[in-house]
């Protein structure tokens, strides 16, 4: 232990710290009624976190004392879905009868809880990984650049279609409700319709899980990879499987698919980690090559990462064409099936995917037009949220159900984000066989307009279109805000990824954002003959300019493209 880094040495602690004050918070008083009795934890979803809780310290020690990197990249994975929910973590003290912590205490009535010191325990226990995982990311910050490029391109394409996969069920999971509740006093809610706390600390979480994942796949080290996988898939168990402890053990109260299959998920995510050292080492030995890839490797790794992404793009963009066509709406029989405006922005959206993946196809323009296609990306899956939005506000009516367009429309946000992550591998498998001893950035004039263009981008998508199109302003959110939110978050992490690359990609990248927020200008158009004359609001100008104003800064940074 003394001859670790001082980082790796205090993330360790701070991991143990935490995972204790977790696994010992049912033992105190969580929540605090003024009348009336609060319930106690159910006992197997108490005993299942707290074992859960331990075993990312208990972990981590095990993979620090093999390597250092590992070990602290399985802090910082661990840590990354530990910052959600420790934002969830807030809702004991503001609206805790509504938090649906089963493994901490269960409302018995509904009388108005406050937060007690178990509470503050739990929220410190996630805070000290939270910690723990910076200190993680220190350490495992001072590996070597690379040890053979990147991670994904190495174990073979069925073990990275599994980890991806698995990562996606795992998001899904942690966005899902947490029961299928028959008790009167719980209401079992999605995350995007909780309080703010937890659905912002459960999308935080489900993010920051993809991200980490994306990051571990397009690293070029293997043990940082492998840390990083386990500590997502441990940190994201100890949060999935108390829930499903709960939904079999609690009375009245049952698991919810998605929380069975994000366990599942999650569970798969660590096997799959470990099985990339062996699966490298036996596609090395049986290509006779050594594992360390030669330019000619390298680029073969390239081509097929962006024949993947290429491919995934178009299946995606066909699925939200075909869920922009087919009956999102089934009604009862000898009525007419209403048009849902939202569906024609989906079209478009996928329209423009399409006409950018077909570029990867080919192998001279797949580098040039690859970042381009990131945000438009982003662009279906926002497009995808408000067909569902919609769909869910008009089957409140009588008689009126899902049509086979919702599963396609569903199918194509997921492909969206399969598509997103084989985008940005396909750019770490460029950039393995790119010099990167020299920086090559955008001037600071050039930075200001996009800065400028991001900023006034965000206001706009924030903004509601048009007169009864949703505001940030008015919480909750339904699911087409939230896909709103979606596309300004990729807007605002486009425009810093290309400030910092090469003026050529990043100028792509500008390219592809300003698609993306043109097709979701179009949909103040587009809804015109469904809603009749729609009432422009303060959207409108923004999110316009917006789009002028990337076009200028891609503009610029094309220019400093040095011949």
């Amino acid at each position: 232990m003394s001859n670790r880094p001082t980082s790796l040495r205090f993330g360790l602690t701070l991991s143990a710290l935490g995972a204790l004050a977790v696994a010992g918070a049912p033992m105190l008083p969580v929540a605090r009624a003024g009348i009336g009795d609060v319930g106690s934890a159910i006992l197997v979803a108490a005993v299942v976190a707290a074992v859960t809780a331990l075993a990312v310290p208990v972990a981590a020690f095990a993979a620090a004392h093999r390597s250092e990197i590992a070990g602290g990249a399985l802090l910082a994975g661990a840590g990354a879905v530990a910052a959600g929910a420790a934002l969830t973590d807030l809702t004991l003290f503001i609206d805790a009868i509504d938090a649906n912590r089963f493994e901490l205490f269960r409302p018995v009535t509904a009388a108005a809880l406050t937060a007690g010191p178990g509470a503050a325990a739990v929220l410190a226990g996630h805070l000290c990984s939270v910690l723990a995982g910076v200190a993680g990311a220190i350490t495992a910050a001072r590996a070597p650049r690379t040890d053979g490029g990147p991670v994904g391109t190495r174990p073979g394409t069925p073990l990275v279609a599994g980890i991806v996969a698995s990562a996606i069920v795992v998001a899904v999971g942690l966005l899902a409700p947490v029961v299928v509740s028959a008790d009167p006093v719980i209401v079992a809610r999605g995350v995007l319709d909780a309080p703010a706390t937890t659905a912002f600390g459960g999308v935080l979480a489900a993010m920051l899980a993809l991200v980490t994942v994306v990051w571990a796949l397009g690293s070029g080290v293997a043990a940082a990879a492998v840390g990083a996988l386990a500590g997502t898939g441990l940190a994201a168990f100890a949060l999935l499987a108390p829930r499903f402890a709960a939904g079999l053990a609690g009375e009245r109260l049952a698991p919810t698919a998605a929380t069975v299959a994000g366990s599942i998920g999650a569970v798969l995510l660590l096997v799959f980690a470990a099985a990339i050292p062996a699966a490298t080492a036996r596609r090395a030995v049986r290509a006779s090559r050594p594992v360390t890839p030669d330019a000619a490797q390298r680029a073969g790794s390239a081509g097929r990462a962006h024949a993947v992404a290429g491919v995934l793009g178009l299946v995606t963009a066909a699925l939200a064409v075909a869920g922009a066509l087919l009956p999102t709406l089934s009604v009862p029989a000898g009525r007419d099936v209403p048009d849902l405006p939202q569906t024609h922005v989906l079209l478009v959206a996928g329209l423009l995917l399409a006409a950018l993946s077909v570029w990867l196809l080919l192998s001279e323009y797949a580098e040039t037009v690859r970042p381009a296609v990131a945000v438009p990306a982003v662009a279906v899956a926002t497009t995808a949220a408000a067909v569902l939005q919609a769909w869910v506000v008009a089957a409140e009516l009588p008689g009126v159900g899902a049509g086979t367009g919702t599963a396609v429309v569903f199918g194509a946000a997921v492909g969206a984000a399969v598509t997103g992550a084989a985008v940005i591998a396909a750019g770490a498998a460029e950039r393995d066989r790119v010099d990167t001893s020299v920086d090559r950035v955008v001037s600071s004039p050039t930075r200001v307009v996009v800065a400028a263009a991001a900023v006034v981008s965000v206001v706009g998508l924030a903004a509601p279109l048009y007169h009864g199109a949703g505001s940030v302003l008015s919480y909750p959110w339904g699911y087409d805000l939230w896909g709103r939110l979606l596309l300004a978050v990729a807007v605002v992490v486009a425009a810093a990824v290309a400030v910092r690359s090469r003026p050529a990609r990043g100028g792509a990248l500008l390219l592809g954002t300003a698609g993306a927020t043109a097709v979701y200008a179009s949909s103040w158009v587009l809804v015109r003959g469904v809603i009749q004359d729609p009432v422009a609001a303060v959207g409108v100008a923004p999110v316009i300019l917006g789009t002028v104003l990337l076009l200028v800064a891609a503009s610029l940074t094309l220019r400093e493209e040095i011949p």
